[in-house]
């Protein structure tokens, strides 16, 4: 995945008293560290950072495992199985979580941030509920636990618990529309008018999205094999929590051998594994359904729009129909 070149605000910070409400959109980003289940909400996330160096912390608080280097600003990375006393590894993709502390929500301020170590992201689920979790001791970032399924409990990390960890002060500049690849500051993942978060990916260059309910796990840096006698769209298979998933490629399928991305999609007949390039941050779109025809394309069943950004919505069912030919009810 490509990262961005700065940290701008996801909107207001989201504690457990919020879930539900408009900007909430029922979604958290589940995850694993060191066996240890965890989620993130949506709303919260300003960037997935792939595998990077992070540094020494010299010294640092218990639960810091690194600092990463991100946009100009030095970023404390937390290991939040440290939180339950596990010994902290600096290994691992990082989630950044960001708190707006100043300014307007889309013109520019100083935002808390901090990393968080993922081992495995397993995608966005809505949480049956959200309860708080006075078992973890105070000042380790967790307030609160999630019911997701069909993972089970896990330990919620928002922005509301950053004050427990150390942070840097990012400062923070207007949206853009800015494309694929673009290294300028890019729009932040949650605004107040209530539109649907999405995933925004690439696929040969281009932008690309799925809703946060559609999108049920996302694999990073696995390899596929090839399906016998299989013919494109589907030549390839992914291995998903035991499950054999098939890929569809929207671009020129890879040789065999490799490791790629993968965006999970339900559809009616089961999971499908998109193969993509890059993932891309959270964008909350909005749908345009008076340009139905603008990105004529498979798999895609219309268009998201934030301002003057659009960007092609792809669905399972969508795919199935326009690749596979099944009848989607």
């Amino acid at each position: 995945m490509t990262a961005g070149s700065s940290l701008v605000p996801s909107g207001a910070a989201l504690g457990p008293a919020t879930v539900g409400g408009p900007d909430f959109s029922g979604s958290v980003l589940a995850f694993e560290r060191n066996g240890l289940l965890f989620c993130c909400p949506a709303a919260d996330l300003r960037e997935i950072v792939e595998a990077p160096a992070l540094t020494d912390p010299l010294g640092a608080p218990p639960l810091v495992a690194g600092v990463l280097l991100h946009g100009g600003v030095f970023v404390p990375v937390v290991d939040p199985a440290a939180i339950f006393d596990h010994a902290p590894r600096g290994d691992g993709d990082v989630l950044l979580i960001q708190r707006q502390d100043g300014g307007s929500g889309l013109g520019g301020g100083l935002g808390r941030v901090a990393g968080v170590l993922a081992d495995t992201i397993l995608g966005f689920r809505r949480p049956a509920s959200v309860s708080p979790a006075p078992w973890v001791p105070p000042g380790r970032l967790c307030r609160a636990a999630a019911a997701l399924e069909p993972e089970g409990r896990a330990f919620l990390l928002a922005a509301d618990g950053l004050d427990d960890v150390p942070t840097a002060m990012a400062a923070t500049a207007p949206a853009t529309a800015a494309g694929a690849g673009a290294t300028g500051p890019a729009a932040p993942a949650a605004v107040r008018d209530g539109s649907p978060l999405s995933l925004v990916y690439t696929i040969g260059g281009r932008p690309y999205a799925s809703s946060y309910r559609d999108v049920r796990r996302i694999l990073y840096r696995q390899t596929m094999v090839r399906i016998p006698g299989g013919t494109a769209p589907l030549r390839h298979a992914v291995e998903m929590s035991g499950a054999i998933v098939p890929v569809v490629d929207l671009a020129t399928p890879p040789a065999d051998g490799g490791q790629w991305h993968f965006v999970v999609l339900n559809s009616p007949l089961g999971p499908l594994a998109l193969r993509v390039d890059t993932i891309e941050r959270p964008l909350p779109l909005r749908r345009d359904e008076a340009d139905p025809g603008w990105f004529p394309a498979p798999g895609v069943e219309g268009v998201g729009r934030m301002e003057d950004q659009a960007i092609a919505l792809v669905t399972g069912p969508a795919l199935l129909r326009d690749l596979i030919g099944a009848e989607v009810p």
